[in-house]
């Protein structure tokens, strides 16, 4: 694959480095994949995990590579095959893997490839989820986070257009354009900009969101069984947010499984209920669990054999947060 050069925005690493030197090396400043995390958009990452990382209380070494990441990389050169296809044009790779804004240097970027008509962006969408076509993408729609994603990229590559091309389940490839518009660009970048000052410059330690539970038991895999004294922390706010948080959950559980009693009534011995010819629930058979410490036991009557010993399929230890009543 041929390279081409771009005028106006720096190249600051290049692709003599390997993977390893080169997620050392971006943690430098914010690209176009930490935005959507930043501004709250990420169901993967969160604006703590971006803080962490940038400021180095947490490694990106300490992620843990999912399937459907790795099979985004993999696919990346077809994609990148497919967009030349879909445009009718050269597609090549920039010069450089990362760039910077010419003037703010934190501000990065790394464009999967550049043509005649812009910016190139590819992404892989549910793959590797089974769950069905992901939200965001119907009616020629975008997910926010790529779009955020797309247009920093413009920002930072004074481009004027820049093309995502897709492969997503359930529906393909798909392919989305976006123009530079530069009130959007400059609302964007002020919330980003903002971030970046008061947690990268500033220090301060942003909220931790739902998904950073995962990293937490990465970070404290294990417990001494001490007790540690949190006053004077904000501690007593978060064992008030968390049981209202649960007692919420509780009653939202109830409406739920009450709204489905119901709906079982409605339904009776049929299997699916319909509204307007459109289905709305199923209540299907399902085949019953297999008790298999019953079926060991019935083997080892049997047989004479010895009884397998319970410890040897035990999985690794690990932690469960129970939070009390007071």
């Amino acid at each position: 694959m041929s390279s081409a050069t771009l005028t106006g925005p720096v190249g600051v690493i290049g692709w003599e480095l390997d993977d390893d030197a080169w997620r050392e090396q971006r943690k430098h400043g914010l690209g176009g994949s930490d935005i959507s995390a930043v501004l709250g958009f990420s169901g993967y990452t969160s604006p703590w995990a971006v803080w962490a990382e940038k400021t180095g209380v947490r490694s990106w070494q300490d992620d843990i590579s999912s399937a459907a990441a790795d099979l985004g990389v993999e696919l990346e050169p077809w994609l990148l095959g497919k967009a030349a296809r879909l445009l009718g044009v050269d597609v090549t790779q920039p010069e450089f893997r990362t760039y910077a804004h010419p003037v703010h240097r934190w501000r990065t970027c790394s464009p999967d490839g550049i043509s005649p008509l812009g910016l190139i962006e590819l992404k892989t969408a549910g793959l590797a989820s089974g769950f069905g076509s992901p939200p965001g993408w119907a009616d020629g729609g975008t997910p926010l986070g790529y779009e955020f994603q797309c247009r920093w990229s413009l920002h930072v590559m004074d481009a004027a257009r820049i093309d995502l091309i897709g492969l997503v389940a359930g529906m393909g490839v798909v392919h989305r354009t976006f123009h530079r518009d530069l009130a959007i660009e400059a609302d964007l970048v002020d919330q980003v900009s903002e971030w970046h000052r008061r947690h990268i410059v500033g220090g301060v330690e942003p909220p931790l969101g739902a998904v950073d539970n995962d990293d937490m038991l990465r970070r404290y895999p294990v417990t001494t069984g001490a007790t540690v004294d949190l006053s004077g922390t904000h501690a007593a706010e978060l064992h008030q947010a968390y049981l209202s948080a649960r007692a919420r959950e509780s009653r939202a559980k109830a409406d739920k499984e009450a709204a489905g009693a119901a709906l079982k009534n409605l339904i009776g011995v049929a299997e699916a209920a319909e509204v307007e010819d459109k289905t709305i629930a199923k209540w299907s058979a399902k085949k019953g669990s297999v008790d298999w410490p019953a079926l060991v036991a019935e083997l080892v009557e049997k047989h004479s054999l010895p009884a397998p010993n319970p410890e040897s399929y035990r999985k690794p230890s690990s932690r469960t947060l129970y939070v009390k009543e007071v």
